[in-house]
């Protein structure tokens, strides 16, 4: 009987040990974070592209954004050029992270001088958000 009760207590205490690694490892899955954050990753932004990285847990979205410049203070959207069409994809990430490369050369053509922002819609776990990725083009 003695000899079961201390294998029985040696199995227990390996399996916690494992457990207690195993949440040490992935601590990030445990995280209660729901900061997302969107930003134009360095020396990728020209008048017709850049790249975007999404930061967030569970994060989802779509190929589809929107530019828009800022005019008197107010943000308004660039015009589309007629006829682009968006590709009903959509993309997640376990990992936190997803990088997007965003040509807009069909879409609005080469961007003139000024600041602009890109806006994003994501899908979390909380809902709906819209992100913003500011820049300027000189």
């Amino acid at each position: 009987m003695k000899k079961a009760l201390i294998i029985t207590l040696i199995v227990l205490a390996i399996l916690a040990v494992l457990f207690a690694i195993f949440i040490i490892v992935n601590k990030n899955i445990f995280e209660d974070s729901t900061d997302i954050t969107m930003t134009i990753k360095e020396g990728t932004l020209t008048k017709t592209s850049a790249t975007i990285i999404i930061k967030g847990k569970d994060v989802s979205c779509g190929y589809d954004y929107n530019i828009e410049k800022k005019e008197n203070d107010n943000w308004k959207s660039v015009t589309q050029i007629k006829g682009y069409f968006v590709p009903a994809v959509s993309c997640s990430s376990l990992i936190g992270k997803l990088d997007f490369n965003l040509d807009w050369t069909e879409r609005y053509g080469e961007l003139e001088n000024g600041e602009y922002r890109i806006v994003k819609e994501v899908f979390t776990n909380d809902g709906d958000t819209e992100l913003y990725a500011e820049f300027t083009i000189e």
